[in-house]
C-alpha cells in the first residue's frame, strides 16, 4: 500500500504549508524539490521535516523545464506508487483516505493504472471549474514526465482510469497570482518547445488556452494549427470546444 508524494516548489510560502498539512497523514513518503526558492519556502518545509520524517526535502537547478524537474522528483521517490501535488494544491479531509485506497485496489488485482483526479479549481475560496479528466496525479512512480510546459506523464498501454480524488487549486485565483506574468512564462516555455516539436497539437492547443487572455485572434489562430496537426478524436473535441468557449 506504500505510495509517495512528489512536488516541485518555488517561492511557495504563500501556500506550502497548507499543502503539507492536507497531505502529510495521506502518504508514506513526501519528496519536495525546491526549484530556487528565495522566500520562506525553505525554512517552512524544514519546520515540518522537523516534525515529519517521511518529508523529504531536495534541490534541483530550474532549467526551465518542468517534465526535467518533475522527473528529478520521480527519481528521488522509493515507494512503486506516486501522487503528484502543487505547492497550490490542498486534497480535502473528505479525500485523504482515498490515495492508500486506489493504490490498494490495484495491487490487490495485480494490475497497473494511472489515474485522473478531480481538479477544483478555486476563486476566493470557491470553486468555480471542476475538471474531471486531463489531470493524471496517481500512478506508477517509474512512469515518467515530457514536455517542457504543461507536462505530462507517458504511460504507454496502461490502463488509464477515473477516480473520484478531488484536489482543491488556487493558482488561477487572480485575486493571489499575477495571471498575466504566469501566462507570460507559459507561453515562452511553449514556444520553446514548438521549436523542436512543431507538430505536437497538444501543445498548440496548450498555447492557444494561454494566449487567449493577451490576444484573442492569436488564439483561434493556434487553434486552427492545433486542428490541423492531429486526428486523435478525443484531442479534437479538446480543440473545438475551446474554440467555442473562446468565441
Amino acid at each position: 500500500m506504500s505510495v509517495s508524494a512528489a512536488m516541485i516548489v518555488k517561492d511557495s510560502e504563500r501556500c506550502i504549508a497548507r499543502c503539507l498539512d492536507s497531505i502529510v497523514n495521506s502518504v508514506d513518503e513526501i519528496v519536495i524539490v525546491d526549484t530556487g526558492s528565495t522566500d520562506a519556502t525553505i525554512t517552512i518545509i524544514n519546520q515540518f521535516i522537523q516534525k515529519y520524517p517521511h518529508i523529504k526535502l531536495y534541490h534541483y537547478e530550474w532549467i526551465d523545464d518542468f517534465a526535467a524537474a518533475r522527473n528529478y522528483s520521480l527519481e528521488q521517490v522509493t515507494h512503486d506508487w506516486v501522487f503528484v501535488v502543487d505547492s497550490d494544491d490542498v486534497l480535502p479531509a473528505t479525500e485523504q483516505t482515498k490515495v492508500r485506497s486506489y493504490v490498494r485496489k490495484q495491487k490487490e488485482i495485480g494490475q497497473e493504472a494511472v489515474f485522473d483526479i478531480i481538479y477544483d479549481n478555486t476563486v476566493a475560496g470557491e470553486i468555480m471549474e471542476v475538471i474531471p479528466v486531463g489531470y493524471v496525479r496517481l500512478f506508477p512512480s517509474r512512469l515518467r514526465y515530457t514536455d517542457r510546459i504543461h507536462e505530462q506523464i507517458s504511460y504507454g498501454d496502461i490502463p488509464r482510469l477515473a477516480s473520484d480524488i478531488h484536489l482543491l487549486h488556487d493558482g488561477y485565483d487572480i485575486n493571489i497570482i499575477d495571471l498575466k506574468a504566469k501566462k507570460k512564462r507559459n507561453i515562452d516555455l511553449l514556444i520553446a518547445s514548438l521549436k523542436s516539436n512543431q507538430n505536437n497539437a497538444r501543445l498548440w492547443l496548450h498555447l492557444a488556452r494561454e494566449m487567449s487572455v493577451l490576444d484573442l485572434s492569436k488564439a483561434l489562430r493556434y487553434l486552427d494549427i492545433a486542428e490541423s496537426k492531429t486526428s486523435n478524436p478525443d484531442l479534437l473535441l479538446l480543440i473545438r470546444n475551446e474554440r467555442t468557449t473562446l468565441n
